[in-house]
């Protein structure tokens, strides 16, 4: 006998009153105050210790580490870092499982295989030039400005993870060029610190005349993040950003003359003057102290996330990547290989509250990476007993009471935090949302590794 229809609304509302009380409806994404963000000062001046920082790796050391790691493009015959399988997983990657628009829907296996076939990855390498950025641009896994994103519907995906993005890189940065598109619009580079596909239009090929004009002068390091750079002839030429590097013509208060690429017709580099405020800009590397670096992680707490640069924001590496440069200190783009960039120390074995006790008697503030699986945060010190740390963050793992339906809830941004930040949320997730217990390592930057 089939239910009739009054039946089968009375049999429905009581299953969703039986949902409902289960606490079972825990959302995809979630918003809201975290108190963290309310009880820990986001002013990382607040965690300078009184005595200042040391670094063991001298200035003279931190800056011939610097020349060599920026300009490292320039010294290059061939592909370093992008192999033709660096070059090829992406593509791999989005042929195993399906890929999404920005319009939520699948993109076509045929739309797929046009961009795939676009970077004609059967001839690559088929350059070898040295070229510069002459605007703030993006490196892309394929030679393609379109996003491709996961399941919108899955928690974690969608945006911003735009799969197609691996890197911000800032004007004035040094690449070496070893393909180009099928279309022409990209070219294959490496940078001093990872590899993709840039649009043509945001770099400027460089020669031996304008190589060592470029090298011949002191780097400075702009502080100022999001600062107008540009001049008389040609106006706006791109934002200053921090840990973009660029030549110092001469310092007078209270201007700094800078040096910047820029392109003409032919894609040709060729240098123009540019004038700072004198505090946008100063030589680097910067003396390693609390307080200078403090001023570079105030620059940057509060804004948004950018998962691999995207839109010019910054995602976890990315952050500290460009807070360490300006002191010679470069660090790889990936967290994976951050934690191998200085005296890494494991604490897999160790408890959440081993794992606390050890950084607060062990690591150094302000020069510590702290590494868990696809995150990477620096440690400032302690702030009420317990060690607190600077990181961008997009969420924190959330989960059902039955540990179903899980999603996130969204910090987006820069922030300080404790080492278990959403512990007043009722749904973080009882395995996965708690970053202290994910943390496997601590890496102490401007140190040799013992492992």
């Amino acid at each position: 006998m089939q239910m009739s229809c009054a039946r089968k609304a009375v049999a429905l509302a009581i299953l969703l009153l039986v949902v409902g009380c289960t606490g079972d409806q825990n959302p995809l994404v979630a918003t809201g105050p975290l108190e963290d963000l309310e009880r820990i000062p986001q002013d990382a001046a607040a965690f300078v210790p009184a005595q200042d920082i040391a670094v063991p790796e001298s200035e003279e050391h931190r800056l011939r580490n610097l020349t060599a790691y920026w300009y490292g493009p320039w010294e290059q015959t061939e592909p370093e870092v992008c192999t033709p399988e660096e070059f090829s997983w992406a593509a791999a990657s989005f042929r195993n499982q399906p890929v999404f628009g920005p319009n939520l829907l699948e993109i076509s296996h045929a739309a797929l295989e046009a961009v795939i076939g676009n970077a004609q990855l059967d001839l690559y390498p088929s350059r070898a030039q040295r070229a510069i950025s002459v605007r703030n641009s993006s490196l892309r896994a394929l030679a393609s400005m379109d996003p491709f994103f996961r399941d919108f519907h899955q928690a974690g995906e969608g945006y911003p993870f735009d799969y197609n993005q691996n890197s911000a890189v800032w004007a004035g940065t040094p690449l070496f060029v070893s393909h180009a598109s099928q279309d022409g619009r990209f070219v294959a580079v490496e940078s001093p610190y990872t590899c993709g596909w840039i649009d043509e239009r945001d770099i400027a090929y460089v020669d031996d005349e304008f190589v060592a004009t470029y090298r011949s002068k002191e780097l400075a390091a702009v502080v100022t993040d999001r600062t107008a750079i540009g001049n008389g002839e040609s106006g706006f030429l791109f934002e200053g950003r921090v840990g973009m590097l660029l030549p110092v013509e001469a310092e007078t208060e209270p201007e700094t003359a800078l040096l910047a690429p820029v392109a003409d017709e032919r894609r040709r580099a060729s240098i123009t003057r540019v004038v700072l405020a004198a505090g946008d800009a100063t030589r680097a590397p910067l003396p390693f102290t609390g307080g200078q670096l403090a001023a570079l992680i105030n620059e940057i707490v509060g804004q948004p996330y950018g998962w691999g640069g995207l839109g010019g924001y910054r995602d976890c590496s990315s952050t500290l990547l460009d807070v360490l440069l300006p002191f010679g200190l470069p660090l790889p783009r990936n967290s994976g290989e951050q934690a191998a960039a200085g005296k890494r120390v494991d604490m897999k074995q160790l408890t959440a509250a081993e794992k606390e006790e050890r950084i607060l008697a062990e690591a150094a503030p302000f020069r510590t990476l702290l590494n868990l699986p696809g995150h990477v945060m620096l440690y400032l010190g302690a702030y009420e007993g317990a060690p607190v740390a600077f990181h961008t963050i997009w969420g924190l793992r959330t989960e059902s009471a039955n540990g179903s339906n899980p999603g996130r809830h969204v910090i987006g941004k820069s922030v300080i935090t404790s080492l278990s930040p959403g512990e007043d949320l009722e749904a973080l997730s009882r395995t996965r949302g708690a970053l202290v217990s994910r943390i496997d390592s601590f890496t102490l930057v401007g140190e040799q590794s013992e492992l």
